[in-house]
């Protein structure tokens, strides 16, 4: 069946309305990037950060205690070691975020733009930058769940040598 100029017009006219939406979801899309790297991984640090600097001065107000037990030193140690964990794991964490992003971003570069329903389709390269993106928002969560257990494993042997 043709399509009547005034069909054609409205459906170009539908067109040009979602490549736009699709541009300005992209350009929507940065600032994003920057708020989930910044506000959703900061706390972990933070926290780890605070651990750090609140088991040493425990460590250097009770020392004499703690040094009485050697099993002490060795818990205090392997508190050290699950903040440094989870402080490496927060600074880790931004860059995949980082990368996700931008790959999701890339993604929607290599879409292809045409005036037939659904005016936007994905391309092999749109796909497999798409999936880069996946993979590495995935990871970014894993790190970010490893923080958090790091710094909950150090606030449990932290329980443990204060009690």
């Amino acid at each position: 069946m043709a399509e009547s100029e005034k069909e054609h017009a409205d459906r170009i006219r539908l067109a040009e309305r979602s490549h736009a939406a699709r541009r300005d979801d992209i350009k929507l899309l940065i600032p994003q990037i920057q708020a989930y790297a910044v506000d959703g991984m900061k706390a972990p640090g933070l926290a780890a950060a605070a651990g750090v600097a609140a088991a040493l001065g425990y460590y250097s107000a009770n020392y004499t205690r703690l040094s009485a037990n050697p099993e002490n030193l060795i818990t205090f140690n392997a508190i050290l070691f699950w903040l440094f964990a989870s402080l490496l794991f927060t600074v880790i964490a931004p860059g995949m975020a980082y990368f996700s992003q931008i790959s999701y971003a890339t993604s929607w570069t290599y879409e292809k733009y045409n005036y037939e329903h659904p005016f936007v389709h994905d391309t092999a390269k749109s796909l497999r930058f798409a999936r880069i993106g996946h993979a590495f928002r995935w990871v970014t969560i894993a790190i970010v769940f490893g923080s958090i257990a790091c710094i909950a494993r150090a606030g449990y042997l932290f329980l443990r040598v204060v009690s």
